[in-house]
């Protein structure tokens, strides 16, 4: 069976939405939730919701200081019972079938960890809806930018892929993450790495890390997610990407490019995630904005010349 780890803090208003969806997994009978020091009603929503499947044992920590979500998620991990250890983030759906689809991915390729695809909601959709519109991805892009050590999260493929990290819900086993715990230095700022830091231990040791089309995780619209990383202001995230990917390439850099037998030097490979960070916050969302700006208008123009 697999155990379910959720770090969370006061997300009581995402939770009441998607954890139901964590107690409907099949596989799945104990649930760790861990409140990095917390204060909403996030315990009570909890407890309401397992009330509704007595057969998932389930489990409320509360840290009683901020500790970070990688803390957190080791803290979950020594609570736990099973072999199998699934994290889920307390703003995602977890489509039904997700844990057991990965577990026999898992077992079935030899795999450190697995995950499936993510899907990012768009207002108003169903889950439904957001899983048609996602199908096997959103764009031709390469799926994993070595040098930038960057998972495309919708980038077309099929199938399975192997790669060294990919998204953050992946399923694991227990005396893995005994043996490579999370990294607790990403507890400031938007944590960014934190989750792809223990992917990456398990790769330079050795582990392959895959990532499945057979199931997906749903992550709500920003509009519905009051707090957390994402909701930091441009500048902020920018300067603290650069700072954990600093951090994070100098633990592991060496051996990862050994690894994929990547030439660029580590110095060549900051300046280039630099380089891009800047790109993805300050310049994308203005020409993104853009573009559909425009595809909207010749969309107008279409309808009109017709009518």
């Amino acid at each position: 069976m697999i155990s379910l780890v959720v770090p969370t803090r006061n997300r009581a208003h995402t939770l009441r939405i998607v954890a139901p969806s964590y107690f409907a997994q099949a596989d799945v009978d104990e649930i760790v939730f861990v409140s990095d020091a917390g204060d909403d009603d996030t315990e009570a929503v909890l407890r309401a919701v397992a009330r509704a499947h007595p057969a998932v044992r389930m489990q409320f920590l509360r840290n009683a200081r901020r500790l970070g979500a990688s803390q957190s998620r080791n803290i979950g991990v020594q609570a736990c019972s099973n072999d199998f250890v699934l994290f889920c983030d307390d703003d995602e759906f977890l489509e039904a079938g997700y844990a057991r689809t990965c577990l026999a991915k898992l077992l079935a390729l030899g795999a450190g960890a697995v995950s499936g695809r993510r899907v990012y909601m768009e207002v108003g959709e169903t889950t439904a809806d957001a899983l048609r519109r996602f199908g096997t991805g959103l764009r031709n892009a390469v799926p994993f930018r070595p040098v930038l050590c960057e998972y495309v999260n919708g980038a077309r493929f099929l199938g399975d892929r192997q790669q060294p990290i990919t998204n953050a819900i992946i399923l694991t086993r227990r005396s893995l993450l005994l043996q490579y715990p999370f990294d607790a230095a990403y507890a400031r700022g938007n944590g960014y790495r934190e989750e792809s830091d223990y992917q990456m231990n398990l790769f330079v040791h050795g582990h392959a890390i895959w990532v499945t089309n057979d199931c997906h995780s749903l992550h709500l619209p920003l509009s519905q997610v009051r707090t957390g990383g994402q909701r930091t202001q441009t500048w902020r995230r920018l300067v603290w990407s650069v700072h954990y990917t600093r951090y994070f390439y100098g633990k592991y850099y060496a051996a990862y490019a050994a690894r994929l037998g990547l030439r660029t030097p580590r110095w060549l490979a900051l300046a280039a995630f630099t380089g891009f960070s800047v790109y993805r916050e300050l310049l994308r969302p203005p020409l993104h904005a853009l573009a559909m700006a425009l595809l909207r208008r010749r969309a107008r123009l279409a309808a009109a010349a017709t009518r």
